[in-house]
């Protein structure tokens, strides 16, 4: 899509649509009739009315400019750029909110703001503003998120115009709910329960704090069943082996587009990972997610790199992070690539980077990016 056509689609002579603000404020009021399921602890689960409004018009227009880097074909250098557009938002206070991303990528999409699942977008927006203040599991990361998964399925639908490759209006509104909601809730830390490793723990918890907000839309079961699962499988802890969600999700993913049939992945569809079962476009979604997931960790800047790397282990209470704990992550978690296409070609330059920055600082005996 021209750049031309990404502005006309934003509609910016305007500012924020009037149906878009009546979406939102309708949501908003929504929000208040409906009877929440248990909170953890601290959690402060509330509808924050100020981002509808004058706050959510700033922040939209705040974003107009950026759009190019957002919806635009040109995606020369996304890494660098995006990390300086995250850097110059950090400045200000913070990233534009979700609502905003999701009123501009519901114009981009085409979304029907009748349909229940668009409908359920801007609830899971304005749910997942519910205030984190985690170091790294905080409100500015999932807007990163929101921001690198409009991204993806922009350039994935660019890759694949015309084919049934193509991301249906549908498949891009459950994505982006999945990608507002899942790290709803988040406590810091890892699934580990009374020194056992449970899958997906804190990723369920998000999922069902969402889930009664997500029913009063009118969703139907099948569309929530697959915003539960990709939430599911953005659970990437570090030491869970074969048992972690996002692994079995990338073996069922081999399988279905890489024609990879060195594993059962009969044994692997179970649970929630069910509903991957002759389901390729939903098994597509979940890495999109994931890599938007780690986006921000792995493939804009080394600089970036650093900054996200410390924030996640200082989250956890420990100051140990270094160009060996980057490259651990990159080689053992991500295998040093991106899977999708558009994940290779949106991050897969800052990967090869900040492997190259971070076998450097290590050859240069750097331990810690403390020193």
């Amino acid at each position: 899509m021209s750049r031309d056509s990404v502005l006309e689609k934003a509609d910016l002579q305007t500012g924020l649509p009037a149906d878009v603000l009546k979406s939102i404020e309708d949501m908003a009021i929504l929000f208040d009739t409906v009877e929440p399921g248990p909170s953890p602890p601290g959690t402060d689960f509330e509808c924050r009315i100020s981002t509808v409004g004058a706050a959510l018009k700033a922040d939209y227009e705040r974003l107009a400019p950026h759009l190019d880097l957002l919806l635009g074909e040109d995606i020369t250098e996304y890494g660098s750029r995006t990390a300086a557009l995250f850097a110059s938002w950090l400045a200000e206070g913070g990233c534009p909110s979700l609502s905003a991303l999701a009123a501009h990528a519901v114009h981009y999409f085409d979304l029907d703001e009748d349909d229940a699942v668009t409908r359920g977008l801007f609830m899971a927006a304005l749910i997942g503003e519910t205030p984190n203040g985690l170091q790294y599991h905080g409100n500015d990361h999932y807007r990163k998120v929101l921001f690198h998964a409009i991204r993806m399925a922009a350039t994935h639908n660019n890759l694949f115009e015309g084919t049934d490759m193509a991301l249906e209006p549908e498949q891009v509104a459950v994505l982006l709910i999945a990608a507002c909601i899942h790290d709803l809730g988040h406590q810091g830390g890892d699934n580990l329960r009374g020194g056992v490793y449970t899958p997906g723990a804190m990723e369920q918890i998000s999922f069902d704090l969402a889930r009664p907000y997500l029913e009063a839309t009118g969703m139907d079961s099948t569309a929530l069943g697959e915003v539960e699962t990709l939430v599911f499988c953005t659970d990437i802890t570090f030491f869970a082996g074969d048992n972690s969600p996002c692994l079995r999700m990338k073996k069922i993913y081999k399988h279905y587009f890489w024609e990879d049939n060195s594993e059962d992945i009969s044994i692997m569809t179970m649970g929630k990972l069910r509903r991957f079962d002759e389901n390729p476009s939903l098994v597509r979604a979940a890495m999109i997610l994931h890599e938007a997931d780690v986006g921000t960790s792995a493939g804009l800047t080394y600089e970036q790199t650093i900054i996200e790397t410390i924030n996640i282990m200082e989250e956890r209470g420990l100051k140990t992070a270094g160009p060996r704990t980057v490259l651990a992550f990159l080689r053992e978690q991500l295998g040093e690539t991106f899977f999708t296409e558009a994940g290779k070609q949106l991050f897969g330059p800052g990967m090869s980077r900040i492997i190259a920055r971070a076998e450097q600082d290590i050859k240069g005996e750097r331990q810690s990016f403390y020193v």
